[in-house]
């Protein structure tokens, strides 16, 4: 039987899952497919619903991003505009205290991020929550 990853390294797959998806241009089956491989023991099923369901949210959360953010989305990078995908399905879509998800969301982009991306995803969460 395969295991289930924790919480902290679900939200890392997820964020990796999206960010190769959006360097690589491959699909959401093709990333997956390769998930799985590269994540044999680990069931992968949570992962693979929250990627697909973020795929269908994507622009709704780039109308969101854009909208509390002083930089055009096409300036982020890749990394923090997964981490804010994510930060965002779950404030829409999880029971999860929003503060509990901005931290994680901190975490992920002080270990993945840029040196400041922390910051920036702070405030853009931080405003998206208020806005709600």
């Amino acid at each position: 039987m395969k295991a289930s990853p924790s919480p902290t390294k679900t939200r890392e797959l997820v964020i990796q899952t999206l960010y190769q998806k959006t360097i690589s241009g491959d699909s959401n089956t093709k990333v997956l497919k390769e998930l799985k491989q590269t994540q044999k023991g680990l069931n992968t099923e949570k992962v693979s619903k929250i990627v697909k369901d973020i795929k269908t949210l994507e622009q709704k959360f780039l109308d969101t991003i854009s909208k509390f953010s002083n930089i055009p989305t096409s300036r982020i990078g890749e990394i923090e505009l997964s981490i804010l995908y994510l930060a965002l399905y779950e404030i829409s879509e999880s029971k999860l205290d929003k503060p509990i998800i901005i931290n994680e969301a901190i975490k992920l982009a002080k270990k993945f991020g840029q040196n400041s991306s922390h910051k920036f995803i702070n405030a853009v969460l931080d405003q998206a929550i208020k806005n709600n």
